[in-house]
C-alpha cells in the first residue's frame, strides 16, 4: 500500500486526478482504448468535475461504477446520477459510460444484462477508483452482507453480483473483488479522521468479514495506491 496523505482535499483531489489521467493516457497510447470504474458517495465530486475538464480522448475511455444501488436511472440515490452531473460532461461527456442498471424491474435479468455489457471491454480494468465506508466497507463489499464470502472469493468466476445488506435500505450490484483487485491502477479515495482511524485499524487486521476493506490493503497482487484527506 501507498500512502499520499494531505491535509488538503483540494490537493489531494488533484495529484489523484493527475495519476488517473496519467494511466487513462498511458493505455490509450498502448492499446488504442481505457477504462474507468469509480465509487459514488460525495468525496468523488471534486475529483469528478476535475477530471471532467480534462482534454483526453475520452471517446476511447470507458467508464462505469464499482457498484450501484439496484434503482431505476434517474433516481436521486443512484451512484449513476452522480456521474453525470459531475464526471460526464465538458470534455468526458464522449466518454463511453455503461451504468449498471438496465432493467429495475428484475434484478436477475439486470445482472446478465450487465455481465453482458462488459463482454467487450478489456480487462483487467485499467483505473480502479475505490470509496471507504465507516463501517469499512468499499464498493457493495458490506461486512454484514450473506454474499460477502462470495463477493471477496479472489478465486470467483463471478465479474458482477447482486447484494443485499442490512444497513442499507436498497439491495445492490458490485464488481466482485478479484476484479476490482485486479485493475492496473488501483486506488483508494477517502477524507476524514474517523475513516483514517478505520484504515489503520484494518493494518492490523486481516479479518475480511469485519472490515472488507482489508482484503484490497492486506494483499501482495496489486499495490493499492491511497489518497486521503482531512
Amino acid at each position: 500500500m501507498l500512502d499520499s496523505a494531505n491535509y488538503n482535499r483540494e490537493i489531494v483531489d488533484s495529484e489523484l486526478q493527475v495519476s488517473i489521467i496519467a494511466a487513462l493516457k498511458d493505455e490509450i497510447r498502448a492499446f488504442g482504448s481505457a477504462s474507468l470504474l469509480v465509487s459514488g458517495g460525495s468525496t468523488p465530486k471534486r475529483l469528478f468535475d476535475l477530471l471532467s475538464n480534462e482534454k483526453l480522448e475520452w471517446d476511447k475511455v470507458t467508464l462505469s461504477l464499482v457498484d450501484e444501488r439496484f434503482l431505476p436511472n434517474g433516481h436521486t440515490d443512484q451512484n449513476g446520477e452522480l456521474i453525470k452531473e459531475h464526471l460526464l460532461k465538458n470534455e468526458a461527456i464522449k466518454a463511453n459510460f455503461i451504468p449498471l442498471v438496465f432493467d429495475p424491474a428484475d434484478a436477475e435479468n439486470n445482472l446478465k444484462m450487465a455481465v453482458k455489457a462488459f463482454e467487450n471491454v478489456s480487462r483487467p480494468f485499467t483505473v480502479v477508483v475505490l470509496g471507504l465506508g465507516k463501517d469499512g466497507h468499499t464498493a457493495s463489499l458490506f461486512p454484514d452482507s450473506p454474499m460477502l464470502d462470495k463477493a471477496m472469493d479472489k478465486n470467483s468466476s463471478e465479474i458482477l453480483l447482486n447484494v443485499t445488506t442490512p444497513s442499507s435500505p436498497y439491495s445492490r450490484i458490485t464488481f466482485s473483488r478479484k476484479v476490482l483487485l485486479d485493475a492496473k491502477n488501483l486506488f483508494l479515495h477517502y477524507y476524514g479522521v474517523e475513516k483514517k482511524e478505520i484504515l489503520d485499524s484494518v493494518l492490523d487486521c486481516t479479518n475480511q468479514e469485519k472490515y472488507p476493506i482489508s482484503g484490497f490493503v492486506n494483499q501482495q497482487e496489486n499495490i493499492l495506491k491511497v489518497y486521503w484527506a482531512m
